[in-house]
């Protein structure tokens, strides 16, 4: 009976072992270090479906949102060691992605109209709490998303990329040109202005 059951456990471990080993013709795993060069701004229309960047000079504040690209420069990269074990077979060929560290955290972000927005924000004062970030299905404050990208890596590299909505419109002027202000953990601050547009 000990020797069945000795039998069958070998038997597992080896296919185990071949099953590890199987060559996925995966290319080389590698982790990219990249720093933050600057920001480039497009306005957003979410009427749709999915929010869409517009050139349209009149959008609707429920609708108002920014896009936000970070301008990323690769600072150094390296190749990962592959790590073979009994786990492998988990993975059942399936490629890990390259991994995208950042050089620099992403401090905060400020946003100013160049207009009186309302009676407690006249212009060049800042307005991120009448903003939220697209998260998946819903949104979060920007600082609450700020919190979500220093603990988790990975996000840096497409912070803010769903978008930045409006969440309390004008109630003074309605055309405004937005200036963000992004802060670094290395002192430096990226800015960047969306073109102008009226909120209606």
């Amino acid at each position: 009976m000990i020797k069945k059951i000795f039998f069958v456990l070998a038997f597992a471990l080896v296919a185990q072992l071949i099953v590890a080993c199987v060559d996925c013709n995966c290319p080389p795993y590698r982790q990219f270090n990249f720093t933050n060069k600057g920001i480039s701004l497009n306005n957003l229309n979410a009427s749709l479906p999915q929010p869409m960047v517009t050139t349209a000079s009149t959008i609707s504040s429920a609708n108002y949102g920014v896009h936000i690209e970070l301008i990323t420069e690769v600072i150094s990269w390296r190749k990962k060691r592959t790590s073979w074990g009994l786990m492998q077979s988990a993975y059942a060929c399936s490629c890990a992605e390259d991994d995208y560290k950042p050089k620099e955290k992403i401090l905060s972000l400020e946003i100013f109209s160049n207009n009186d927005y309302d009676v407690t924000h006249p212009k060049n004062t800042d307005l991120s709490l009448y903003f939220n970030v697209k998260q998946n299905s819903g949104t979060v404050s920007i600082a609450k998303y700020l919190e979500s990208i220093k603990e988790f890596n990975y996000l840096a590299r497409y912070a803010f990329d769903e978008g930045v909505f409006l969440q309390v419109p004008p109630n003074i002027n309605k055309k405004h040109k937005f200036k963000f202000k992004m802060t670094l953990s290395d002192g430096r601050i990226l800015e960047a202005e969306t073109t102008e547009v009226e909120l209606i």
